[in-house]
């Protein structure tokens, strides 16, 4: 296991026991692969993750751009994934529940104030050419981080 996943999983066990959300809607998520400044996972679409009309639902996509955001900013070897000041998501496509979804987290810049990352979120269809269903940009505050 890579220095970066080792310790983007430490930071992940500390903030899924803080954080009844991401325990709630990320709790079979596999965090596989890390190195510094981005993250790899997977997770499988439940019943808990859509909408009324039974497809993945947009606060479900943007909790993933928080959290995959984050853990990003943690894989440069931060202890501390800072505070959101702005995140925007754009709904490309959508998942039903039983499809596996493809979490690609990304810093693109680490600064001493500020973070800003971009999230990927993919259904895999198993035929080599995933479909995007949620892009996202996240800026977090992680002066004192």
């Amino acid at each position: 296991m890579s220095t970066e996943l080792s310790q983007v999983k430490k930071v992940w066990e500390r903030i899924r026991a803080k954080s009844p959300i991401y325990a709630f809607l990320l709790d079979d998520v596999d965090v596989y692969n890390a190195g510094n400044g981005y993250i790899h996972a997977r997770l499988s679409v439940t019943p808990l993750h859509l909408n009324s009309k039974g497809t993945l639902h947009g606060v479900f996509s943007a909790c993933v751009t928080d959290w995959a955001g984050g853990l990003s900013i943690a894989s440069c070897g931060l202890d501390s994934t800072g505070v959101s000041t702005d995140i925007h998501i754009n709904y490309l496509s959508t998942a039903a529940a039983g499809d596996c979804l493809e979490i690609e987290g990304r810093a693109t810049k680490v600064g001493k104030t500020l973070a800003f990352t971009t999230v990927t979120i993919s259904k895999v269809t198993g035929t080599g050419e995933d479909v995007i269903v949620a892009q996202g940009t996240h800026t977090k505050y992680i002066k004192g981080c």
